[in-house]
């Protein structure tokens, strides 16, 4: 028999995936916002990129103490006090008189972003049944989708007035939604067991479980969470855990590399490059893309708890494949319905990565580590995740310039079918199985 699920479980997810919304928001206005950014400051290509890519340098700083700061004073106190952060960069850039002011208004927020990309999904995994955790760590992915496709819909909105202060500026309310919402979230039983709180620990499982089905596994829970089983960062290279966190490290690394985020960050610039005349026009293309990631990763929500993790990531990466190529190829030969063929294929490309490495990763990044060492694990793997998101921004317009568009979105296709070959060999399947199931198959195989 499996666990009916509360009106109070899906309250306590909505409110802990709605960090994904602020990743999202936070990390796609820019998009439209450079448009318009670039000429009030009269700012170079390199200092565009950098507008861009300094968010993804907090990043990288928010997720490395990320787990730490989790594992030592909670996953719910992190988020809370993240909040904080998300609007103090907002504030900053709104009110920018310069362009070093923006850089720090970014700086700031890309450190909430990478807090909130680490502990999001954590706290997710670790209140959620295991027959529904796909369906909850991936509402983490859907939220970030509504969060990009929102921030196209407010750049759409101020692109007639050129207004970018107000694409910035908006940020602050979801982030202060949030904050109030959080004051009714339970901390995850997992960390009150690790800390030997049971008594809350159970009293938080209570209130999140409606059935009593989760008692038969209260013992495997608490020896799992002992305050006893502290694992250290050279814990992570031990022969027993080595395997798992190579997963995790790969899988973060190709949900980047494969160029999701060149699409997202540059989407209005790429449609301008194929034929788009204005800003408007092209941001109007983006709002598009971002229907799709909402629509298909809406889908891969349903879909991921009863079609499994690995048949959705196989069939994500040939997707995108096929998806690149045909961009590729068509830019290549500047084929006269280049526009309409850039739309399409992108769309398609958006749609396959939004069923598989999109949610798929959050998910089995939350399931595969130890509980011992998952707050440290998931900041490596996220830290991995930021320096190639960073990477791939920060080279995105040299590669158009020096290769051109086919030249770039033809190494990505390449990349993809690398990051195929991976899948199909190394991630297991995780699906309807409890983390302590996971943890003990994993680490006893290997």
């Amino acid at each position: 028999m499996k666990e009916k699920c509360s009106g109070f479980l899906i309250f306590v997810m909505l409110v802990a995936a709605f960090g994904g919304f602020l990743f999202g928001y936070y990390t796609a206005v820019v998009s439209g916002a450079l448009i318009f950014l670039a000429p009030a400051f009269e700012l170079t290509i390199p200092q565009e990129g950098m507008v861009v890519s300094i968010l993804l340098i907090g990043a990288l700083i928010g997720a490395l103490f990320a787990g730490t700061l989790a594992d030592k004073i909670g996953r719910k106190q992190t988020m809370t006090l993240n909040t904080i952060v998300f609007v103090l960069g907002s504030v900053l850039i709104a009110l920018a008189d310069s362009y070093e002011m923006v850089l720090w208004g970014r700086f700031i927020s890309g450190i909430g972003v990478g807090v909130v990309s680490v502990v999001g999904p954590l706290y997710l995994s670790e209140v959620s049944p295991p027959h529904l955790r796909g369906t909850f760590v991936s509402t983490y992915q859907f939220a970030l989708a509504i969060g990009i496709l929102i921030s196209y819909y407010v750049n759409y909105s101020f692109a007639e007035a050129a207004d970018w202060r107000w694409m910035f500026a908006i940020g602050i309310l979801p982030a202060l939604l949030q904050m109030a919402a959080l004051l009714f979230l339970p901390e995850t039983p997992a960390w009150l067991f690790k800390q030997g709180k049971d008594e809350r620990a159970i009293a938080a499982l209570h209130r999140l479980r409606k059935d009593k089905i989760w008692m038969k596994q209260l013992d495997a829970m608490k020896s799992a969470a002992s305050p006893h089983k502290h694992g250290s960062w050279k814990t992570l290279l031990s022969p027993s855990l080595r395997y798992v966190v190579m997963i995790g490290i790969a899988l973060s690394c190709f949900q980047q590399i494969t160029g999701i985020n060149a699409v997202t960050y540059f989407a209005p610039k790429i449609f301008q490059t194929v034929g788009f005349s204005s800003s408007t026009g092209a941001i109007l293309a983006s709002i598009w893309l971002g229907i799709i990631n909402v629509s298909f990763t809406l889908f891969a929500v349903w879909l991921l708890d009863k079609a499994g993790r690995r048949i959705l990531l196989l069939i994500c990466c040939a997707g995108m494949i096929c998806s690149l190529a045909v961009f590729s190829c068509a830019s290549y030969v500047h084929s006269a319905h280049l526009g309409t063929i850039s739309i399409v294929s992108l769309m398609g490309y958006v749609a396959f990565f939004s069923i598989g490495l999109g949610p798929v990763t959050w998910v089995i990044l939350s399931e595969i580590f130890p509980l011992k060492i998952r707050g440290k694990a998931m900041t490596v793997a996220l830290f991995v995740n930021w320096v190639f998101n960073y990477i791939v921004s920060l080279t995105f317009l040299d590669l158009m310039t020096s290769l051109g568009s086919h030249g770039a979105f033809l190494i990505y296709a390449v990349i993809t079918v690398i990051a195929l070959v991976f899948v199909y060999r190394y991630i297991p399947e995780t699906k309807g199985k409890s983390l302590e199931e996971i943890e003990a198959s994993l680490t006893q195989e290997h």
